[in-house]
């Protein structure tokens, strides 16, 4: 038996080890917050660790991954690197996130007293709130990357984690983390008491935090375990807690309080995007809502992209091409740049088509350099970083054209085009419809709401009667699977070019 020392900010533990034991492993046992966004497969390369003592040797995806110089500064990747004796590990302070969990509702009447959290379980990103459910003022909030990031970055890593770490862990992980962060929030108002709480999320999220097995999620038929539409088997802060009903398997409660958020019910013919690691979209026409859900991946927050980022200080989240042919960018919090995240790598790409340094198929056309520099930042956009918005940018488009063909609507018959999600709020509408991430038609009538699923949450714990409303709103709608549609095959396809549609 080996010790391992981990060394986190102010904070060191030692922990026993076994020999040809992961540092990953180790690491996600006993620090909760450790990512390993593409689930240990050796494919991101964002699990770079210093590492000290006796250690495997350098194995060759390493190689191919790190840089000449971190590898003579030990860096290693934790996912690679097994323990032979004892080590260190030390891991770099992760800068906080400074996502705005701001979101716009429409006007409703407000029914319920004291005070309340609505919470966004999503798969990248959790959002807490608490709320004076008589006034509406949100007293306090808490932002955090979800804390079962370390077992995948998308709903299936996250299901087949369910296999081998257990379910009780992915559970347990997401329950803890919801009540810390209320806490916290308790903590800061003084507040000593609350009245319930609403948690929404995709299927999968909620399937987790109540402790169902989601494995029948991810095969045909995809069963659920439960519609939700109920109080949860938890309570958050030793208040009841009230789950929204789902769509479907892979058509959550998040786009259902989305929907309600929007206001899109009643309107004409009105679209819906919630952009995020899942993107999710409904079509309401003719008094039908039609919705559907792609496998955008976590690329739009940064995850899986060389030197992407959340939304958070230091992050590229503008790009620009000046008169004189020059880049100039903008960073968040006018920090030196530490990354780029998903509105700038719209930006950045939308430039790269404009001076015409890639062409419509992606590939990079330089001369003297592998990579494209974002001006004189020091951060650069690899051949691989293009190919990962391809595949989600193509998921999205693919998406919102199938829905309009299966009710043979064409674009310019959408009176509102409405996009939700974190990254949906800051990102340049000119830049996304110039790359393909949707119909170029539907740019004049776009409307950004913020993060709708927690919007929506916070309707319905201030007002019991819309609970039933969305019930019915999710028992009404229809789900549309992708997986199975032959329109959305071709039309994802078509997408990857980047190009207007």
């Amino acid at each position: 038996m080996f010790e391992l020392r981990i060394c986190s900010g102010e904070h060191t533990i030692t922990v026993p080890a076994q020999e040809g034991q992961l540092v990953s492993e180790l690491l996600q046992q006993n620090i909760p917050s450790f990512a390993l966004p593409c689930a240990g497969n050796h494919t991101c390369g964002k699990c770079r660790v210093k590492m000290e003592g006796m250690l495997s040797p350098l194995s060759e995806g390493e190689k191919r991954v790190l840089s000449q110089e971190e590898m003579e500064n030990g860096i290693r990747l934790a996912c690679a690197c097994t323990i032979t004796g004892n080590a260190t590990a030390t891991l770099h302070e992760e800068t906080a996130s400074k996502i705005i969990a701001w979101y716009q509702t429409p006007a409703y009447p407000r029914t319920e007293s004291g005070y309340g959290f609505a919470v966004d379980i999503g798969t990248t990103t959790v959002a807490v709130q608490l709320i004076d459910r008589k006034t509406g003022t949100i007293l306090a909030e808490r932002l955090a990357e979800n804390a079962q990031r370390g077992y995948g970055a998308d709903v299936i890593s996250r299901i087949e984690a369910c296999k081998t770490a257990g379910l009780d862990t992915l559970s347990d992980r997401i329950a803890h983390q919801l009540e810390e962060m209320a806490q916290e929030c308790l903590q800061e108002t003084g507040i000593s008491e609350i009245a319930e709480s609403v948690v929404t999320g995709n299927s999968t999220m909620l399937h987790l935090y109540e402790g169902l097995d989601p494995a029948s999620l991810a095969v045909v038929p995809f069963d659920v375990q439960s519609y939700f539409g109920c109080f949860s088997r938890r309570t958050l802060a030793g208040a009841p807690v009230y789950l929204p009903r789902c769509i479907g398997a892979y058509v959550g409660a998040d786009i259902v309080c989305a929907i309600l958020a929007a206001d899109v019910t009643g309107h004409g013919t009105q679209l819906l995007a919630d952009i995020g690691t899942n993107g999710e979209m409904a079509l309401v026409h003719d008094g039908k809502l039609l919705c559907c859900s792609t496998a955008a991946g976590p690329a739009f927050e940064g995850a899986g992209l060389s030197s992407g980022m959340p939304a958070a200080a230091g992050a590229i989240r503008a790009v620009q091409l000046t008169e004189d042919d020059t880049i100039s960018y903008e960073v968040i919090q006018d920090e030196p740049a530490a990354g780029i995240c998903g509105s700038g790598i719209l930006d950045a790409l939308a430039v790269m088509l404009e001076s015409e340094v890639m062409d419509d198929s992606g590939y990079l056309e330089l001369e003297d350099e592998e990579d494209w520099p974002v001006g004189d930042s020091g951060i650069s956009i690899t051949q691989k970083d293009i190919r990962q918005i391809q595949l989600a940018k193509s998921a999205v488009c693919g998406g919102l054209l199938t829905l309009l063909e299966k009710e043979d609507i064409p674009v310019d018959e959408v009176s509102r085009f409405v996009v939700a999600g974190g990254f949906g709020n800051t990102m340049n509408p000119v830049s996304a419809a110039k790359i393909g991430l949707f119909p170029a038609g539907l740019q004049p009538k776009t409307a950004f709401i913020g993060n709708g699923a927690l919007g929506g949450a916070a309707m319905l714990l201030m007002n019991r009667d819309l609970r039933e409303e969305a019930s019915h709103l999710a028992q009404e709608a229809e789900e549309l699977s992708l997986s199975t549609c032959a329109e959305f095959m071709d039309y994802y396809i078509d997408c990857m070019a980047f190009d207007t549609f």
